[in-house]
């Protein structure tokens, strides 16, 4: 840590992150890689801190494409930093709405990239964030409904690297509150339920994904558990907005639908509003 600059060292010590674990350092070792984590939230490699640029509290991150161009254009939304992602380059914007300045942002697929752009607006002091995006029902449901995911099994990596082995993460209740409260006041309705985070999406197997109706996951995704982890550990709000896009529910195994391409627009908004909702 001491080799980082200073700047960063002191934002991700400081009382916003954590304090038990900065004050209480450990290293759990395991035979089983991926269950092995520490608690010293300082690495080797950090994001570089911005301190010639303001970002705002409070965040919205979009797994989606053109409903963020065409949003971008609406509320001519301006950029404020680039973030370089292989293979590509992310424009993290700015804009007001409702009476919030809010940065948001496409967000990449998987737990992973998703979380190292959280780490990075995490460190530029965000500490709201309101995600949304598809996910495939394990339930019979229709096409584009919502969910509210108030915890997320964790089969994936990501989040082992920032929380110690559990079943799954939980999501933040006052974030996952302002969504339900934007889905309503929109006029829809939503479901609370428990989403299984897989970073393996061809490896949803009949078998695994009985198992996981079973235990009472409504929904898959790929990011929710990982983002969630991320969020504890770095001591900030996190929320999500699902909504159903192909299905896993049926006899015939998988049916793609249409995607719900008449959703995204929507939950765009309603990410929106449910993030100028925090306080």
């Amino acid at each position: 840590a001491d080799s980082l600059p200073a700047e960063a060292c002191r934002l991700f010590r400081s009382s916003g992150i954590r304090k038990e674990r900065v004050n209480v350092m450990a290293l759990y070792e395991n035979s089983i890689p991926i269950l092995e984590s520490d608690t010293e939230p300082v690495a080797v490699f950090m994001p570089e801190v911005l301190t010639e640029i303001k970002f705002p509290k409070k965040a919205v991150m979009l797994f989606m494409q053109d409903e963020v161009d065409e949003f971008v254009k609406e509320q001519k939304a301006d950029i404020i930093y680039i973030f370089d992602c292989i293979p590509r380059k992310i424009p993290i914007y700015r804009v007001s709405y409702k009476g919030s300045e809010i940065c948001f942002c496409k967000t990449p697929l998987g737990g992973p990239a998703a979380v190292q752009l959280m780490e990075l607006l995490i460190v530029q002091g965000v500490n709201q964030i309101v995600a949304a995006g598809c996910c495939g029902a394990l339930i019979e449901d229709k096409e584009g409904a919502f969910y509210y995911p108030v915890k997320a099994v964790r089969q994936e990596g990501t989040s082992y690297q920032y929380l110690p082995p559990s079943k799954t993460v939980a999501t933040d209740s006052v974030v996952i509150d302002a969504i339900r409260a934007a889905v309503e006041e929109a006029g829809y309705t939503g479901k609370e339920c428990i989403t299984w985070t897989t970073d393996a999406l061809f490896r949803e197997t009949p078998d695994m994904v009985n198992k996981r109706r079973v235990e009472g996951c409504s929904v898959v995704d790929m990011e929710c558990a990982s983002m969630a982890a991320c969020a504890s550990f770095r001591h900030v709000r996190f929320g999500q907005l699902l909504f159903t896009a192909d299905s896993l529910a049926g006899e015939e195994g998988h049916d793609t639908r249409n995607w719900a391409e008449e959703t995204f627009s929507v939950a765009l908004r309603l990410a929106f509003t449910a993030a100028a909702k925090l306080s």
